[in-house]
């Protein structure tokens, strides 16, 4: 064998170099599918938890109801239907564990994404519903809760069929269904008519109402995005954009809101031997407060996490566009 040829199969066993920003690159996103499976994780478990106590305060101010007027058999019927709610909420915080794992394993989610649209849209149902029968008259907020899961159901169904037409369809459809559930999450605070504390409760997802408002707009605004950019390699980058705005958004809810609920709910125990709503409330009552307002430590985290995950996904973005 010649001088050249031993050259050339020395040059040909040596082992391919990856180069140096390309490993970074990889580095960064795997770090990205850490932080988003912490921060899906933790926010999941916030649901579980933070449903716990309050299902147990519900059903005992449910068992405190006599059965002896119309108006005391909608209030009771209500509760129920908010009791059905949270135990969807809880389910929506499993199935979000789940998501996470499959996104941090596969990197696709879009069963588990269609799966838990459905459920959430039964849980605003169950939401909207009860809110109408424990309200003193009709109210525009609650009925938009009542009609906006429909819309959000719709355009869930459209935009998993294959046609780009239906998917289009689907997500206008669901930007509608969100402007509806924004007004109502903004004019009802549903836990204010069975608790009437007088604190900041959060929206139905557990996050400041301000932002899950904007939060719900802008994911059927993230799924149009998707569903008309991500055909073209070089425009990836916009329905990226937006869904990592979405995160980041929710976010800052979660950690806004957890931490306005959790402080409000300890000045009132800090206020309770004196003066206060939670003056003389039995002692199950009172440590099912205490619970709920630790358990709302899980959701800030979560929304640390989350706010962090969308502040590494635009590093990602700008160095993946740096590369072009």
């Amino acid at each position: 064998m010649g001088k050249r040829q031993q050259v050339v199969v020395q040059e040909q066993e040596r082992p391919a170099q990856i180069p140096v920003h390309e490993f970074k690159l990889g580095r960064l996103e795997l770090l990205f599918r850490k932080m988003a499976l912490a921060a899906a994780t933790m926010t999941g478990i916030g649901f579980v938890l933070v449903n716990a106590p309050v299902a147990m305060l519900i059903g005992d101010s449910l068992l405190r109801i006599p059965i002896s007027s119309q108006a005391n058999v909608m209030a009771i019927t209500g509760r129920v239907l908010f009791l059905m709610a949270l135990t969807i909420s809880a389910l929506l915080g499993v199935l979000l564990i789940f998501g996470a794992v499959q996104f941090y394993e596969r990197g696709t989610v879009k069963g588990v994404a269609f799966l838990g649209t459905v459920l959430g849209a039964f849980y605003l149902l169950c939401l909207g519903v009860g809110s109408s029968l424990l309200l003193p008259e009709p109210n525009q907020a609650a009925l938009a809760l009542v009609v906006a899961p429909m819309f959000v159901v719709a355009g869930a169904a459209l935009y998993i069929s294959s046609s780009q037409r239906w998917k289009l369809l689907g997500s206008a459809t669901g930007i509608v269904g969100g402007i509806i559930l924004a007004y109502s999450i903004s004019n009802l605070r549903a836990l204010d008519l069975v608790f009437a504390w007088n604190i900041p409760f959060t929206g139905p997802f557990l996050s400041l109402t301000l932002l899950e408002s904007a939060a719900v707009i802008l994911a059927p605004v993230a799924a149009m995005a998707h569903a008309v950019f991500s055909y073209s390699p070089e425009e990836r980058s916009i329905p990226h954009a937006f869904t990592l705005l979405v995160a980041l958004t929710y976010g800052l809810g979660a950690f806004i809101g957890s931490i306005m609920l959790s402080m409000s709910f300890w000045n009132l125990i800090w206020q309770s031997p004196l003066v206060g709503p939670f003056h003389g409330l039995s002692e199950l009552v009172a440590n099912m407060i205490v619970f709920w307002s630790a358990s709302l430590v899980l959701v800030d985290v979560g929304g640390i996490l989350l706010t962090v995950v969308a502040g590494l996904g635009f590093v990602c973005m700008a160095r993946e566009l740096s590369k072009h």
